[in-house]
């Protein structure tokens, strides 16, 4: 591929499907060098247009090749049923995306590393445990457990977790005989409406900013949806298993009052490993650290200095 200074439309194959999404180069690219890339998965639902695309840009500047695209069912990829939220197939996606990376002339195939944001950071633990061509891993509040997210946490009572396993079961049979999969809210479908989420005022404030107000007009490719069927899928993936077999230099950033803050620190606890770092952003939530400067530039400083050290 003949690759250019900033973003570049990218394509690739992710187990027969087609995925479209962005490779960043940096500024001072030159054709016949080689670089260090990092493979970037965002939040649950999102695409590369919002929290991924800004990290990819930024950390590019910083001198790195980045990767971020639209997972299958989501965005501009291919993909069946559409908003399938299943996070062992963002892992074989993730992966697919270093093999693609690894066809490119100007990627040093020795020194690729992942990132992974919010939810994100469990694709990025499915897509990196076993594949040792990745030299480093980072996150960046991260939810390491979907089953926790989705089904045993404060939000979630028994009651709404059997009732949307119900609707999940119901959904996956209707996809088998017919193709359709209904859809659901992507982050609240225990509840009627946002503002019965158990969560502080400011992270409700964020939440409903960023995953609602701002889709039509800021990102028109996103929709807030799952296909229902998700939910019992979701309810499988438990990340935090992973990190006692983590045996890559490892970097994890949170925001100090960020809610998904314990799940930095529970991962980082279960690493046997030394070569492993918490970094704290003072001051932000959880979702303030995917698009606000003040926040992100910060992060994308800690970013850099793990990642030359470490690939």
């Amino acid at each position: 591929m003949d690759l250019k200074v900033g973003k570049n439309q990218i394509s690739f194959k992710s187990n027969g499907d087609k995925i479209i999404g962005w490779l960043f180069c940096p500024p001072d690219f030159d054709k016949s060098e080689t670089y260090p890339a990092i493979s970037i998965a965002g939040p649950m639902g999102t695409v590369k247009e919002q929290a991924g695309g800004k990290f990819a840009e930024k950390m590019s500047l910083k001198g790195f090749v980045t990767i971020v695209f639209d997972f299958r069912t989501q965005g501009e990829s291919e993909g069946e049923p559409k908003n399938y939220e299943n996070p062992f197939n963002k892992g074989d996606d993730i992966q697919n995306a270093i093999s693609y990376l690894c066809t490119l002339d100007n990627v040093d195939n020795d020194r690729i590393a992942t990132l992974g944001i919010c939810a994100g950071g469990t694709y990025t633990m499915h897509g990196t445990i076993s594949d040792r061509r990745v030299k480093a891993f980072a996150s960046v509040n991260p939810y390491f457990s979907m089953r926790e997210y989705a089904g045993y946490n404060p939000m979630v009572t028994e009651e709404a977790r059997n009732t949307m396993i119900d609707i999940s079961n119901k959904d996956r049979q209707r996809y088998y005989e017919t193709g359709i999969s209904e859809t659901t809210n992507i982050l609240m479908p225990a509840f009627q409406d946002l503002k019965n989420m158990p969560v502080p005022v400011g992270d409700l404030e964020d939440i409903s900013d960023y995953f609602y107000e701002r889709v039509s007009k800021s990102w028109p490719n996103y929709n807030s949806k799952n296909a229902s069927m998700s939910y019992e899928t979701l309810l499988k993936s438990h990340a935090l298993d992973l990190a006692k077999d983590l045996s890559i230099p490892y970097l994890g950033v949170v925001g100090s009052e960020a809610i998904t803050r314990p799940f930095t620190e529970r991962f980082y606890a279960e690493i046997k490993h030394e070569n492993k770092e918490i970094k704290v952003i003072d001051g932000a939530r959880h979702v303030q650290t995917y698009d606000k400067d003040e926040y992100v530039n910060q992060i994308v400083d800690h970013l850099t200095n793990f990642y030359l050290e470490n690939i």
